[in-house]
């Protein structure tokens, strides 16, 4: 247990003991063998490279070509598309419309109701105009200065214009609001008003990624709605959020707590109007009851597990798509956490950690080989910036207990690693409802208990679990996801103070090579200088990286013009999507 921290104990009720977590391994079809978990899985002990015990991650293997299970409705037809309907999406948590604040089931409702300056292109992640028709950027790389699309208005007939977006910028800048976005406008030192639609964006150093970056969640927000009003991680907007205004596609109609959130088309979209009369996001905490409901067309769309593909595959109502994202599956740590941060913080025990994972194993195991071996938290589909040659660490219990060993680590009567009369046992967290991260928490549990330490979980409900991470700061260690902007320039989750670094990691020169990644404005160099910082973050593992999976998604077959990404971009373009019957 986490000795007297008080938010882990009263999780402990929740936890996973041995005999749940037999009764959920057999659920999940996972199998015991010699006292560990997949034995049929495990990879043989790796041959250190290195004195950590790093080896070279092979080049990603063949399977990582996006391939379809089965086309997709998109390509259906040459019809006409046809107006009317109501386009129903699942969310897995109440959702509060603010911009600021960076939960999966805000800002799927938020990609709907607002629009940001750029969007990213479905086909390969590169940024695109949304109300910024047009950019350019100094010589100096000081400068950018955008053009904004004529005749925007806002849900409430308000004209947009460049004071929209100066607002909107300094909001994401300012450490009061403290947005999750924050560390991607850090450097910005300046923004100034042309006109009613130029803007003019000024940088404390070349920014070389910020349009990568602008087009993650940054949605513009009314300034003559806000103006003047304090917004902090746990003060909202509250009038705002109860009748959120934007520009995009459809508009806010209602918000019902632990049922659903409904939006209307926008007659006056600068696009023009969407196809769909409205968009319901309905409120499913429990992905097997989303997979029911989008099975029986109560959804129209749902994004399942590969645990679910074997019922799914025989609905002749969906079709089963695969795609390519910005996804980490990780284990991290909170380093600032005052039993166990100290133990977090010594390379020496993260890679331990590292070695006593089945990594591969989980690959096979939970995604049954629709994934690929992580690295680091870039993926495979991010292919200019992708690091072939990072270092992994496979699984290698003996290893593992002997760098423990070495770190100071002596097992107690009851096998549980101890150090300075302190056991190695503490409470992690994931969120609830989603078998997959379930099911690695389960084979965590086991493969660190087959090494000596005691690692427990609870699932949260996701807004619990959040609020944790994100706020509170009250966990020890999470088994985790993120969906990340696709880019190399992750400085935020990675460099000191970063934003979304919640696990408090710090590393000086890691700090100074995000620095001149984010100052490079050419690609060759640009490829130099974040091979080398993911080579180093590889082998630091301030988090262990897992696996990158492709996402699965069920759609009807009644749904057209669903973009071919993965589907929180989709949601950009939801004004496109239209429904057969």
């Amino acid at each position: 247990m986490a000795g007297n921290d008080t938010g882990e104990s009263k999780a402990l009720n929740g936890t996973m003991n041995r005999r749940g977590f037999l009764k959920l391994a057999s659920a999940f079809g996972l199998t015991l063998g010699g006292g560990a978990l997949l034995a049929g899985c495990q990879s043989a002990p790796a041959t250190p490279s290195s004195p950590a015990g790093a080896t070279a991650a092979p080049a990603a293997p063949a399977t990582t070509a996006i391939k379809p299970i089965a086309t997709t409705a998109a390509a259906a037809a040459a019809a006409a598309p046809r107006k009317g309907g109501i386009f129903k999406v699942p969310v897995n948590a109440d959702v509060t419309p603010w911009p600021p604040i960076g939960q999966l089931s805000n800002l799927m409702v938020n990609k709907s109701i607002f629009n940001g300056l750029v969007r990213y292109s479905p086909e390969d992640w590169t940024p695109q105009p949304d109300l910024a028709e047009k950019w350019e950027v100094s010589k100096d790389g000081l400068t950018w200065t955008f053009y904004l699309r004529k005749g925007v208005t806002w849900h409430d007939g308000k004209p947009f214009t460049a004071e929209d977006v100066k607002f909107s910028i300094a909001a994401y800048a300012d450490p009061k609001v403290n947005s999750t976005l924050l560390g991607n406008f850090k450097p910005v030192s300046k923004i100034d008003v042309v006109d009613a639609n130029t803007v003019k964006v000024t940088t404390s150093q070349p920014y070389g990624s910020f349009l990568e970056l602008l087009g993650y969640l940054a949605f513009m927000m009314p300034k003559h709605l806000l103006e003047g009003q304090e917004f902090t991680p746990s003060k909202f907007p509250q009038e705002f959020i109860k009748n959120p205004i934007g520009t995009g596609p459809f508009k806010f109609v209602e918000n019902v707590p632990g049922s659903h959130v409904t939006l209307a088309a926008n007659e006056n979209y600068h696009e023009g109007r969407p196809y769909l009369d409205s968009v319901l996001f309905k409120v499913v905490r429990d992905l097997n009851s989303t997979i029911a409901q989008v099975k029986t067309g109560e959804l129209d769309v749902a994004f399942p597990s590969v645990a679910h593909l074997a019922s799914l595959e025989g609905a002749s109502n969906l079709n089963i798509v695969e795609r390519g994202l910005m996804d980490f599956r990780f284990f991290g740590f909170n380093y600032r956490h005052a039993q166990f941060g100290p133990w977090f913080s010594q390379k020496a025990v993260r890679q331990a950690m590292a070695h006593a994972i089945d990594s591969k194993g989980i690959v096979e195991q939970v995604t049954k080989g629709r994934g690929v071996r992580s690295n680091g938290p870039l993926p495979p589909a991010l292919k200019k910036w992708y690091v072939k040659d990072a270092p992994t660490f496979d699984y290698d219990p003996e290893k593992a207990k002997k760098m423990l060993a070495e770190a100071g680590f002596k097992a107690g009567s009851d096998g549980v690693l101890a150090k300075d009369g302190q056991r190695f046992s503490f409470l992690f967290f994931t969120d609830q409802g989603q078998p997959d991260r379930q099911q690695t928490s389960l084979i965590a549990q086991q493969n660190l208990k087959d090494v000596g330490i005691d690692a427990q979980f609870n699932a949260l409900e996701f807004n619990d679990f959040m609020n944790r991470i994100r706020v509170s700061k009250d966990f020890a260690a999470v088994c985790h996801v993120y969906i990340t902007p696709p880019t190399p320039a992750l400085h935020s989750y990675w460099q000191t103070n970063g934003s979304t670094n919640e696990w408090g990691y710090s590393n000086p020169e890691v700090d100074k090579l995000f620095d001149q990644g984010a100052q490079a404005f050419d690609d060759v160099k640009r490829v130099e200088i974040y091979k080398k910082l993911y080579t180093i973050i590889a082998e630091e593992q301030p988090a262990l990286y897992l696996y990158h999976p492709y996402e699965l998604q069920a759609v009807s077959k009644k749904v057209h013009g669903w973009a071919e990404t993965h589907y929180r971009d989709a949601l950009l373009y939801l004004n496109k999507v239209w429904l057969d019957g």
